[in-house]
């Protein structure tokens, strides 16, 4: 199996607002990776209650030599570096124009770090609870609401992220043009 990253690319809403770091759009700091600490990053969306959601829509999925598509994971990178404090996060799968979401939002908990936490979503193997395969349209109208559900204290950061897909590639026909030139 091969995978791909897609990346948040447009903003769908952002309201109960999260706190921007810089600009206007809440996809342009979520779509790259921060490997520092959570409170010197520049690219982030922040938020000091919980209640914050925000939906973002995703690149297209380029479906060129697939055969078929295994799982879509969605992965969030967030950090909460007051000690002693904890929070909830949740994330959903939906798709693009408001459509109710794909799947219901997972929650997640954890307790403050010093570094980026990295939560991994449950991959999904239907794009909907009805058990639908997956199709290169569902991908290219793919969004992931992000929720802050409880925030015991402290600023929740959240920096990257993005769905994980997963896929077949289609057999690739044989070429036998070597063979036959070299017994000939």
């Amino acid at each position: 199996m091969a995978t791909v990253n897609l990346l948040p690319n447009a903003d769908v809403s952002n309201s109960p607002a999260w706190t921007l770091s810089t600009g206007s759009d809440v996809y342009d700091l979520l779509n790259d990776d921060d490997t520092g600490n959570p409170a010197s990053d520049g690219s982030q969306i922040t938020a000091t209650a919980p209640g914050k959601k925000c939906e973002v829509q995703f690149t297209d999925f380029d479906n060129t030599g697939v055969a078929s598509i295994d799982s879509v994971q969605g992965i969030v990178k967030v950090g909460l570096r007051n000690r002693g404090q904890n929070f909830a996060i949740a994330m959903g799968i939906g798709s693009e124009s408001g459509a109710v979401p794909s799947w219901n939002d997972e929650v997640q908990g954890d307790s403050a770090s010093v570094g980026w936490m990295t939560h991994t979503f449950t991959a999904r193997t239907t794009s909907s609870s009805g058990g639908s395969a997956w199709t290169d349209t569902d991908l290219d109208n793919l969004t992931m609401s992000i929720f802050l559900d409880t925030l015991s204290g402290g600023t929740l950061r959240v920096t990257y992220a993005y769905f994980l897909v997963t896929y077949t590639e289609a057999a690739v026909a044989a070429d036998n043009a070597t063979f036959f030139g070299a017994n000939f």
